[in-house]
């Protein structure tokens, strides 16, 4: 049987696809001799083995290959695991080092000097004196310091607790130096002659910090000091030395430096730490403060009588001031010490206490001596200073007394929990709100819209008489044990971003039952019939504004809208006042809300109580506020919902001023 071979192209579908591929058209037969017609060429097709290995290529029913799936890798063999690296072993023991050796000299072969030989180690050169210089000597931390003319020679202690040192001999007239390690003479070096006039050829060599390098001819060179403090060298131009501790001049002066310290320059006291609680309170024990250590202030603090002290809302006070906390409570805020004869005795006798006086600046010495302390002026004699745990101790007790009592005349009025500043505030009742006020022209403004939620009283009906219940119905107030009931539901007066907006009726409490009541008729007599109720004030106030307070008529905001116009801040710097040739300005905190259902940040509405005549009851009197700053007063219906500023011709807080 003759087969078709598959192409690439057919493979690959095969392979990919899994569908049938078929072969070219089969060769139609020749005629044959006295024979048959020869038959189509076949087509071929793929079958997957029953293995799922692979697949078989069937054409015209018979097999003419196999095409077997790929097989996975073979998975690599696990690497081997290294070996155990060995155990450090422990280090042996080092031996104790050998007993330090002495020091002693040996002459030189001239005879000008000697070597120095700590051990057998060389560690330095003596030359004899020359024209009759001396020598002399210095205790040092860790040796002896041997000083001929200026030259000097460090001679270290031997280790391991040999120590040296050295005295003043005299022997045939001649003057010198004794040395001894441990009690044992190792050498002297005697003072020198008065030798020939000759020449010098040594050199000096500045190596930087107070240390040279001097060269002699061929001999050696040795290492000098400008100055020594302790073991380490300085230069005297820059720093000093105090205590074996080296310092930075400042501005070229040394200072004292148990007492003060150099601040850009300029030396200034160091100031005390006491002991503070996290509010910044100072407890006593046993009627003293506790003392914590001297030091520099830092960024919050100042010195204030020799005591580090923070700072009062970040200022400075002095000394007939303290820092109490503001009207909201917490802010800092500094006062003086209220006056009077008493209060200022006692302040002053609090102040005798450590040293000083009202008058005075700064913490005097009383109890330190004249004399200088050890190292001159470069630290005070201990015990002088002026750090007195129990005078200090009554000085605080005696000032928190006064504080007190001079609290008590300033104690911040409270609205509800609220402490405010009568000054320039004032408390709704009815809601505990506190608002900004100013007085502008002869009347106290709100500086801030009006934010109280307004509700009606509840009504009780207490009798219908006649025929027309609208007419003849008799309405009371709902009073339990003296307190006014109110309804769930604001009346007329909505949310805003800053306050909230009232329609004119909720503004003047037109449609509140106690607006009636306050002027009732009763056989043409006007009669207030809230006054026999015996309610409080916040619940006999009908519309919107507080107790002591309206809205403002329509000159009144005629007028306020001309002073802003003269003004050149406008409603942000109304000039209500000229105190020597200073411009007094109030800032009216103007919103631009628009009004309810309108918001705007353009113009601000307000509402005057006035009504427009003739109006049958539908318009009312407002003023407009552009953002130029333009007031503009004009009627508007009654029922806009507008913003609200109160008026009083009282000062709120008259106790305050």
């Amino acid at each position: 049987m003759q087969y078709k071979n598959l192409s690439v192209a057919g493979c690959a579908a095969l392979l990919f696809t899994l569908f049938a591929c078929s072969g070219d058209d089969g060769i139609n037969g020749k005629d044959g001799v006295n024979g048959l017609n020869g038959k189509d060429g076949t087509s071929c097709k793929v079958s997957a083995l029953k293995d799922g290995s692979g697949y078989k290529v069937l054409c015209g029913g018979d097999s003419v290959g196999v095409l077997l799936n790929g097989k996975n890798g073979a998975k690599g063999a696990a690497g081997v695991n290294g070996s155990k690296g060995d155990t450090g072993k422990t280090g042996a023991k080092g031996d104790k080092g050998d007993k330090g050796d002495g020091c002693s000299v040996a002459a030189l072969p001239d005879n000008s000097g000697y070597d120095v030989y700590c051990g057998a180690t060389k560690v330095g050169v003596i030359k004899n004196g020359t024209n009759g210089q001396d020598c002399a000597t210095q205790a040092a931390d860790d040796g002896i310091l041997i000083n001929c003319s200026g030259t000097i020679t460090k001679l270290l202690n031997g280790k391991d607790g040999k120590n040296c040192s050295a005295t003043t001999v005299t022997k045939d007239g001649r003057n010198g130096i004794e040395m001894s390690c441990d009690g044992e003479v190792v050498g002297t070096v005697w003072d020198g002659k008065d030798a020939a006039a000759g020449s010098s050829n040594c050199t000096t060599t500045d190596k930087g910090n107070g240390v040279y390098e001097l060269t002699c001819g061929d001999a050696e060179p040795m290492t000098m000091y400008k100055a020594v403090c302790g073991i380490d060298p300085y230069d005297p131009v820059d720093k000093f030395c105090v205590l074996g501790k080296i310092y930075d001049k400042c501005n070229g002066g040394a200072y004292t430096v148990n007492t003060e310290y150099c601040d850009n320059g300029k030396v200034v006291p160091l100031c005390a730490e006491i002991k503070r609680n996290k509010d910044g309170s100072v407890d006593l024990v046993d009627n003293k403060v506790q003392f914590v250590k001297s030091r520099a202030t830092k960024d919050g603090e100042f010195c204030w009588n020799g005591i580090i002290t923070p700072k009062c809302g970040g200022k400075e006070f002095g000394k007939q001031e303290f820092c109490g906390k503001a009207f909201d409570g917490k802010t800092d805020s500094i006062y003086a010490y209220c006056g009077g004869a008493t209060n200022l005795t006692s302040l002053e006798t609090a102040y005798s206490t450590i040293g000083m006086s009202l008058s005075s600046s700064s913490v005097s010495n009383s109890s330190s001596s004249s004399s200088e302390g050890l190292f001159g002026n470069l630290i005070a004699i201990t015990g002088a200073g002026n750090i007195d745990e129990i005078s200090y101790g009554s000085f605080y007790k005696t000032l928190t007394t006064l504080q007190n009592s001079c609290l008590d005349d300033v104690t911040p009025l409270k609205c509800g929990s609220v402490s405010y500043d009568g000054a320039k505030q004032f408390c709704d009742e009815r809601d505990d709100h506190v608002y900004k006020y100013a007085k502008i022209g002869d009347l106290y403004w709100m500086t801030e819209n009006l934010a109280f939620e307004y509700k009606l009283p509840k009504k009780v009906l207490e009798s219908v008489t006649g025929e027309n219940p609208d007419a003849d119905t008799t309405w009371s107030l709902d009073v339990i044990m003296g307190k006014v009931k109110y309804e769930n539901e604001a009346f007329e007066n909505y949310e805003a971003t800053e306050g909230r907006f009232y329609t004119w009726n909720a503004a003047v409490g037109d449609g509140d039952l106690r607006k009636v009541l306050s002027r009732e008729f009763v056989d043409g007599t006007t009669v207030d019939k809230l006054s026999v109720l015996g309610l409080k004030p916040v619940d006999n106030q009908f519309g919107a504004c507080p107790v002591g307070w309206w809205l403002p008529e329509k000159e009144d905001l005629e007028d306020l809208a001309e002073l802003a116009e003269l003004s050149k801040g406008s409603f942000a710097g109304l000039v209500v006042n000229i105190i020597d040739e200073e411009e007094v300005t109030v800032d009216f905190n103007v919103n631009f809300l628009g009004f309810y259902g309108e918001a705007s940040t353009e113009e601000a509405y307000f509402w005057s109580g006035t009504a427009v005549d003739g109006s049958n009851d539908k318009q009312a009197y407002g003023m407009v506020i552009d953002d130029l700053g333009k007031g503009t007063v004009a009627a508007n219906n009654r029922k806009y919902a507008f913003s609200i500023r109160c008026v009083t011709d009282m000062d709120p807080n008259p106790d305050s001023h």
